[in-house]
């Protein structure tokens, strides 16, 4: 099976250089949000310019109806699928974000959440800024590698098994191994202060984005109801703690995370509901030297 845009980056056709690419997302979906962050704390922004879509999925996919005239202002497209299509007439979809483009060629050069993330991290090392963050350090490669897997699992597309689940069996399944898997990091973030010690790395950021997301949309709108963020007194002072970290809660829209999932989901009420003010409350996580 061919594997559409994974050409590799610090070549003659996609070399690493400022300017050169347009990385879009929208603000409701958590996948898409892992690449903003580690751009903005890596300090990739001066490099990569960013597309926002609308939170409101269309008819057609994601569109750019938050910008004048309904249109990107740098690929003059209306809608993702477009510049998708644009890039590569055998692929069929989906059309979906984060999605890295070379403003030169107006194609997509990379898609996959996951990718963006590790490649914004590690190859796109030499537009860090000076004394950034080490997002994954050579030293904890092998325990980010796991962690991740098991994150992306149980947590990150295991919350979907239970928004998503056909039967209580799924559900059920879902359910149980998403909470056993919190009760996991709730006693591992007692011991040190990001995931893997004192330093943030991709665990975080895959962490947060789905997080960020449970009281305003999962708990509700996909019966992940077992426990509050709050009853993890742990998880709850790590996540205000990223949160108040540029780059994470700058990027965290929850109106518009809210709104884009309810409406997706088909829902006609969008819950006013639940206050946001506690991500800015002190946190305890300053006790970890």
């Amino acid at each position: 099976m061919k594997k559409f845009f994974s050409k590799p980056f610090g070549t003659e056709e996609q070399p690493i250089e400022k300017g050169r690419y347009r990385l879009f997302w929208t603000a409701v979906c958590p996948y898409a949000h892992r690449a903003v962050i580690a751009r903005e704390i890596l300090g990739l922004d001066d490099a990569i310019s960013l597309g926002t879509l609308d939170y409101r999925r269309g008819e057609e996919g994601w569109q750019f109806s938050l910008d004048k005239d309904g249109l990107d202002p740098v690929l003059k497209q209306s809608k993702i699928k477009d510049v998708y299509l644009n890039s590569d007439s055998d692929y069929e979809g989906p059309y979906s974000v984060p999605v890295l483009v070379d403003v030169t060629t107006g194609k997509v050069v990379r898609k996959e959440s996951a990718e963006l993330l590790h490649e914004f991290a590690t190859v796109f090392s030499k537009l860090h800024k000076k004394d950034g963050i080490d997002l994954y350090p050579e030293y904890l490669a092998d325990q980010i590698d796991e962690w991740n897997e098991k994150l992306a699992v149980a947590i990150n597309d295991g919350v979907y098994g239970m928004g998503f689940a056909e039967s209580q069996e799924k559900y059920d399944e879902a359910f149980d191994r998403f909470f056993d898997m919190m009760d996991v990091f709730e006693k591992r973030l007692s011991n040190q202060r990001y995931f893997h010690g004192n330093t943030i790395t991709e665990t975080d950021i895959r962490f947060y984005t789905t997080m960020i997301r449970f009281d305003v949309v999962y708990y509700g709108l996909y019966s992940a109801n077992k426990k509050r963020i709050e009853e993890y007194p742990n998880i709850f002072n790590y996540l205000k703690d990223l949160y108040q970290t540029p780059g994470f809660g700058s990027t965290t829209d929850f109106e518009a995370i809210k709104v884009g999932y309810y409406v997706s989901a088909g829902k006609t009420i969008v819950p006013k509901g639940p206050e946001v003010d506690k991500w800015n409350q002190s946190h305890d996580r300053g006790r970890f030297k």
